[in-house]
């Protein structure tokens, strides 16, 4: 039974979410309601203030959390709710009280996040030291990343005796994971798996081929293309897309080799040739710019889905740029459309499952509601694979 009276509550949640500069907009704020839900769940166990910090983009890129206050107060319009304008600082006692909701800046602003010697010396744990009558409420379910906020510092305040609990969040996807792993071991199931997210997708895939034995894959996006290029195929300026690493072309190797006929690659792409969009054969992939996967692609994923009943498709990543695509009948978001709408399709009995920010911003764009979902997706895979509490043992004890 949690108990947090009196307490002040550091909160470490994950909304890091895809903010439009072009708009103003988010894309999703489906994380930014879970840290909504996260302070809530404080002030309903009885917390006197909350201290909310969580990571915003890529190392290094330093994004703001500014619009993320803005849309937190519009879903707690009558909670007193501040933004600090910094990461770490001694003035963080001074901006506490009764019911306060202190808004920290983006973690990752400052490279001690992930680059440091020990924890007891980085600016963010004398801070939290600083915070009297405190309490650690872990709710960012990204517990595989090894950062300073995420993981050392949670475990090193539970080490020495001070409160650390796991939030709804968290819990509900330890939950969740337990789950999904029990309904991957009884149905047949697909992974849908696209995205730019290369070093996560060639770690988690081969572990839940080997896991579980009844799964097959399709591939689309970046991903696919990867796939591609370690094959030895001619991907031109598509190479660009990343940073292309010795290992990661092994790795990719190696998993193409190891699970030839479970794995399922596309026979063409949608393309920029810099005048407009065409479709092109594989062979052709060093014309142009891939934006999504192509017709003769998207009726063989179509077709392999529709002919299987009952059972469980995982998708994670989008199969095409969708960032770039006006409407879902444009390429980028044509892929998504054809083949998640087979997915979801009633008459086959599907249990659908999403993981991921990038993969529910194009359910909300399609107007899907997976069976499943959760906003995490390395974290949440990572759970299924290695057990519910994978990176979290310790606080399971």
């Amino acid at each position: 039974m949690v108990n947090l009276t009196g307490k002040n509550v550091f909160a470490k949640v994950d909304m890091n979410s895809s903010f439009d500069e072009k708009t103003g907009y988010f894309r999703d704020i489906e994380k930014i309601l879970q840290a909504v839900k996260t302070i809530k769940f404080a002030f309903e166990k009885g917390a006197r203030s909350v201290i909310v910090a969580s990571h915003q983009g890529d190392q290094g890129k330093n994004e703001t959390l500014k619009n993320h206050v803005v849309a937190i107060k519009l879903h707690l319009p009558h909670v007193d709710i501040k933004f600090a304008g910094f990461r770490a600082s001694s003035d963080i006692t001074g901006m506490l009280g009764g019911n306060a909701v202190v808004i920290l800046e983006n973690t990752r602003s400052d490279e001690e996040e992930w680059n440091f010697t020990d924890v007891k010396e980085t600016k963010m744990y004398r801070m939290i030291k600083q915070i009297p009558n405190l309490a650690f409420l872990k709710d960012d379910p990204a517990s595989h990343r090894k950062e300073l906020t995420t993981y050392h510092i949670p475990k090193m305040l539970h080490e020495e005796g001070c409160e650390v609990v796991a939030g709804p969040v968290l819990q509900e996807d330890i939950e969740l994971a337990a789950k999904v792993t029990k309904i991957l071991e009884e149905t047949d199931s697909f992974a849908i798996l696209g995205g730019k997210k290369l070093p996560d997708q060639l770690e988690i895939l081969p572990q839940m081929l080997k896991k579980f034995p009844r799964m097959r894959a399709m591939l689309g996006g970046l991903f696919s293309v990867y796939v591609e290029r370690a094959q030895g195929k001619n991907v031109g300026e598509n190479e660009k897309l990343w940073k292309d690493e010795e290992k990661l072309l092994e790795a990719a190797k190696s998993m193409i080799n190891e699970f030839n006929g479970r794995i399922m690659l596309p026979s063409d792409y949608c393309i920029n040739n810099g005048f407009g969009c065409v479709c092109a054969p594989v062979s052709e992939l060093a014309n142009g710019k891939v934006i999504d996967i192509g017709p003769d692609t998207i009726l063989k994923y179509m077709e392999t889905i529709s002919s299987a009943k009952n059972a469980s498709i995982l998708i994670n990543g989008a199969t095409g740029f969708y960032e770039a695509a006006p409407s879902i009948n444009e390429p980028g978001m044509r892929g998504a459309a054809h083949v998640y709408s087979e997915a979801f399709d009633e008459k086959h009995g599907h249990i659908v499952m999403g993981f991921g920010g990038d993969s529910m911003v194009v359910f909300n764009r399609l107007g899907f509601k997976p069976h499943v979902n959760s906003s995490s997706g390395k974290a949440f895979f990572k759970r299924v694979i290695y057990g519910p509490y994978y990176g979290l043992e310790w606080l399971k004890k």
